[in-house]
């Protein structure tokens, strides 16, 4: 390969790649993953604050192509009513005072532990 291309008299170009080329190039991208990064927009947002006529599936691909954005889900937790509030604190309140008894007790979050073997 390298022999045919000093040998050859015309000068060594790649061929072009096939399939459709990119709407967007590396400035664009960059403006995405910051905007990303530095606020939380929802891709919708991003979208349109883009100013390019690209989908929101093209803008949420670039964001997880980039290499210092981690996807992570956030936790669906609903609030704390004030009874629950209330509850707790009267809960902790009355336990204020177990000083030793605590050596004895076992928390546990009721997951199944098993052991792996390695």
């Amino acid at each position: 390969m390298i022999y045919r291309v000093l040998t050859h008299k015309l000068p060594y170009e790649p061929k072009p790649r096939s399939g459709r080329p990119l709407v967007m190039d590396i400035r664009s991208d960059r403006r995405i993953q910051r905007m990303a990064s530095s606020s939380k927009m929802l891709v919708r947002e991003i979208t349109r604050a883009s100013r390019l006529h690209i989908s929101k599936n093209t803008v949420y691909g670039r964001i997880i192509e980039s290499d210092y954005m981690i996807q992570a889900k956030m936790a669906c937790r609903l609030p704390l009513s004030k009874l629950h509030i209330s509850k707790r604190l009267q809960w902790a309140r009355n336990h204020m005072s177990y000083d030793d008894k605590w050596t004895t007790v076992l928390f546990s979050d009721e997951k199944k532990m098993e052991p792996r073997w390695t």
